[in-house]
């Protein structure tokens, strides 16, 4: 009985022995590596990640990657493309009064305009300007100042309510005149308590000349222009994005009357621009855009897009290109009517940001391709929003990577399907354990039967 009893004793105990324990990574479980070089003494260090690197990585976020020293794996933290965003102030515009409308002929000297060598309207005489008892019927808007063309204007008026429509027209000389906007709204309003205000015309992206003209009926009405500014939406500085140009395949599944063609990245690049390029002159066709994360996904339509490629007079035309928030998907299909020939889809992105720790022994290496393997967890993010700030920008420094190594190549890539010997053999164990507590059990009643 003592015998029976320590047996299910031990059964019941917890198998510490069946614990698989964590091994630490090494180089040699990664499929391609690069070296490192750092320059400097900075405690971190950042590097943009190469191409090599989002086609080697299993993962879309590129968890799979680790940054070793001569002796094991580094903190490290991945920061996605930023963009930098610079807000330019709005404006003020100086603008002028006119009686009348101009007309198209109607010249500088007509207008009674003197302009300085730099373009800006230096003195604005008699002729058309509206005398202080007369109420303007049209504004002169001098943006002569402006560097850029500016993507909205803004008006404050004086006088009682109104809604009306206004008309804007360009110009680079102050003689010859083209419409900007045909029709556009301006509006105060105010009934029951609630209040209605329009100031603002969107000029869409078209390029304002040096002057504007502004039509304003409401002049009549006794409504009068008091200030105008002229503004801009932030402004991303161009960076320079690295394209990826892609050949399609046929894709058989497109519907009746359509045909279809699908594009492999060869990984999970972070796109963020999309041009197509059709492959013959004076074309014109509207595609279906979309995308997916792998070849058992499904597919997300991202947008539609109406693709041009025109010469007129040896000046080529063309329009394909396309902005969008930022996408991995490593695989991408254009869809549109039978009979165009298969157009070449280019990718625009831009590197991420590899910021790790530079502790330990050189050399470092970066390590990258491994299926199954988690993101890392790291407290780098914290150390820089902490530091950054005091640190005069001289925590980072920039690393440069050299030319990819095969490490454990292909094996790497490959999800392994382990046998759970240990697992198998507790059960085994625990099971043989059932069978001898049976025997056991069975050889006692008998034993006590015969008594």
């Amino acid at each position: 009985m003592n015998r029976l009893l320590i047996l299910l004793i031990l059964l019941a105990a917890p198998p510490c022995w069946a614990k698989d324990e964590p091994q630490p990574l090494r180089l040699e479980d990664f499929a391609y590596g690069m070296e490192l070089k750092v320059s400097g003494g900075s405690p971190v260090v950042s590097l943009s990640l190469p191409a090599e690197v989002y086609k080697g990585c299993t993962r879309p976020d590129l968890g799979d990657l680790r940054v070793f020293n001569a002796h094991g794996p580094v903190p490290h933290l991945l920061r996605p493309p930023q963009p930098e965003q610079a807000a330019r102030p709005a404006q003020s515009l100086p603008f002028f009064p006119l009686a009348e409308p101009t007309n198209d002929n109607s010249s500088i000297a007509d207008l009674g305009i003197s302009i300085g060598s730099s373009g800006a309207i230096i003195a604005f005489r008699a002729g058309q300007a509206a005398p202080v008892s007369q109420h303007a019927a049209a504004y002169l808007l001098d943006a002569s100042a402006l560097q850029n063309p500016p993507d909205w204007l803004e008006f404050a008026w004086s006088g009682r309510q109104f809604s009306a429509s206004v008309r804007v027209d360009t110009s680079d000389d102050l003689n010859r005149w083209q419409t900007l906007i045909p029709s556009a709204a301006l509006a105060e309003l105010s009934f029951g308590g609630h209040q209605l205000l329009r100031k603002r015309i969107e000029l869409s992206g078209q390029a304002a000349g040096k002057y504007l003209r502004l039509s304003w009926p409401q002049g009549r009405e006794g409504i009068s222009l008091s200030a105008v500014q002229a503004g801009y939406e932030s402004e991303t500085r161009a960076q320079v994005r690295s394209l990826l140009p892609l050949n399609g395949a046929p894709d058989s599944s497109a519907a009746p009357g359509r045909i279809a063609w699908l594009y492999n990245t060869g990984g999970f690049f972070p796109a963020d621009q999309l041009n197509i390029r059709l492959p013959e002159q004076n074309a014109l066709a509207e595609f279906a855009i979309s995308s997916r994360s792998g070849e058992q996904a499904a597919w997300q339509r991202r947008t539609s897009l109406l693709v041009w490629q025109l010469t007129v007079d040896g000046v080529k035309l063309e329009r394909g290109r396309l902005t969008l928030p930022p996408v991995t998907d490593r695989f991408w299909r254009l869809e549109t009517e039978a009979g165009s020939a298969a157009p070449v889809l280019e990718l625009g992105w831009l590197p991420g940001q590899l910021v790790f720790m530079a502790q330990g022994e050189p050399p470092y290496t970066l390590a990258y391709g491994r299926a199954g393997l988690e993101p890392a967890r790291s407290q780098v993010g914290q150390l820089l929003k902490a530091a950054e700030p005091v640190s005069g920008g001289k925590l980072v420094a920039a690393a440069e990577a050299g030319p990819q190594r095969v490490l454990a190549g292909q094996a790497a890539l490959e999800l392994k399907k382990e046998i759970p010997w240990r697992v198998w053999l507790l059960w085994a164990g625990l099971i043989a354990g059932v069978l001898a507590v049976g025997a056991m059990a069975l050889k006692l009643f008998r034993e006590m039967e015969r008594k």
